[in-house]
């Protein structure tokens, strides 16, 4: 995968990475290694061209899992974006970011009553419910309140979506209400004073590569939702969940959504109750939005042969960069330092961790006279990096993260010593 083909937005002349017209050289120098670099102009791209080809009923909600950081965070909401939340910390960072909370859901399992009561004292646009016991929760803190919360029914549909990378629906789950309790579920639910059933959510995969998944994914979730409306409750929202994947590389298939929406309007003139109610429709990517929009750069410190394998030993690894690990694949990788040259040769990029997953990657072609000090610099790590990584593991220094806005960098998160970290450490006085 070309370099440019990840971002148009970045560029080489020789030997020096561009994202944006900003050189990365000069920030690499500043700052050191580890380090993450996004680039706003190529998270622009991704959202707006999202936001061309989806009918105007659909909103465009972050999925804030996928990278949290405030800067982030406001620069898509600043594009029209909502924000799907999980927890209270990311209800915090966006209160911190300033983020309407009518265009705020709060999704996934086991919320605490602390959760709860920060989202209805928000008063965000819906919780999205996991179970009966967590409504009946819902509706108790509510009750208490004084209030009444709008709720979206988080649903473990039947069907599963063909080709994606990683199924959330069908079979047991741990997420979601079955559709076979339904009925006895929202019986109840349509008794509890605290509570007003508003819509469905709907999340069965994420991965998904085609816009066939992603349309049948919705007539799925329009299908179900009119079940509900015309026998229980009027569907002012139907949340079909995120889930849009990105190519790491040559052999994995881009999401092309031209043309996408006409087929969506055309859908949803199949569903009449959806113009009646005024239904919102939302999406929930995150992924897709961020995900090519950084790089972690990290810098060789040592090279070595075993048993034939060669190793480029990195100041970097799995505590910043998990995913390569966790799955077993790379992602796009280039030697910055030496992005003129043309003969390569097999390396593995392993990090500086005492476990035996460390790698950033395994037969990955590089420069054939990539050395120490050159600097790694692996691509597509926008989402789920930082945000996915174990950063205490062997108490390294935590990576800071840089952002490319306007012609300039910004540093949008310093870098943690670990020093801080053990600081706030203490020991029991008669130990």
């Amino acid at each position: 995968m070309k370099i440019s083909e990840i971002s148009s937005r970045f560029t080489t002349d020789q030997d020096r990475l561009n994202f944006s017209g900003v050189d990365l050289d000069p920030i690499v120098t500043e700052l050191g290694t580890p380090l993450f670099i996004y680039d706003a102009e190529t998270i622009k791209d991704k959202y707006n061209y999202l936001r061309d080809n989806l009918p105007s009923q659909v909103d465009i909600f972050y999925a804030m899992k996928a990278n949290s950081n405030i800067a982030i965070i406001k620069l898509l909401t600043s594009l029209g974006a909502g924000i799907e939340v999980a927890s209270e910390g990311e209800l915090y960072a966006c209160k911190k970011a300033g983020v309407n909370p009518r265009n705020i859901v709060f999704g996934g399992p086991s919320k605490t009553d602390s959760d709860i009561e920060t989202a209805i004292d928000m008063g965000i646009y819906a919780l999205n419910a996991e179970s009966l016991g967590e409504i009946r929760r819902i509706n108790r803190i509510a009750t208490t309140k004084g209030v009444v919360m709008d709720v979206e029914l988080r649903i473990n549909p039947e069907f599963e979506i063909a080709g994606v990378a990683v199924s959330l629906g069908g079979g047991s789950k741990k997420f979601g209400m079955d559709t076979e309790q339904l009925d006895t579920i929202i019986k109840e639910v349509l008794t509890f004073k605290g509570v007003r059933l508003q819509g469905i959510h709907i999340f069965a995969g994420t991965g998904i590569n085609n816009s066939e998944g992603f349309l049948s994914n919705l007539e799925n979730c329009f299908r179900i939702a009119k079940e509900l409306n015309d026998n229980f409750f009027k569907v002012e929202s139907i949340d079909v969940g995120g889930g849009i994947g990105i190519p790491y590389n040559n052999s994995d298939p881009e999401f092309i959504i031209d043309g996408l929406k006409g087929k969506i309007s055309n859908l949803i003139k199949q569903y009449p109750f959806i113009k009646e109610n005024g239904t919102r429709i939302i999406t929930e990517p995150g992924r897709y939005l961020v995900g090519q929009s950084g790089v972690y750069i990290t810098q060789v410190v040592d090279r070595k042969i075993s048993r034939g394998r060669e190793y480029l030993l990195v100041d970097g690894g799995a505590q910043h960069l998990l995913r390569p690990a966790l799955i077993g694949v790379s992602q796009p990788t280039y030697n910055m330092s030496k992005l003129s040259s043309s003969d390569s040769k097999k390396y593995d990029v392993g990090g500086s961790l005492c476990t035996s997953i460390d790698f950033l990657g395994k037969d990955i072609d590089l420069p054939v006279d990539s050395d120490i000090d050159d600097n790694i610099a692996v691509f597509c790590s926008g989402a789920y990096g930082y945000n996915e990584s174990m950063p205490f593991f062997l108490s390294h220094d935590i990576a800071p993260e840089v952002l490319i806005y306007n012609g300039k960098y910004h540093i949008i998160r310093p870098r943690i010593k670990i020093r801080d970290m053990v600081d706030i450490q203490s020991i029991p006085k008669d130990l």
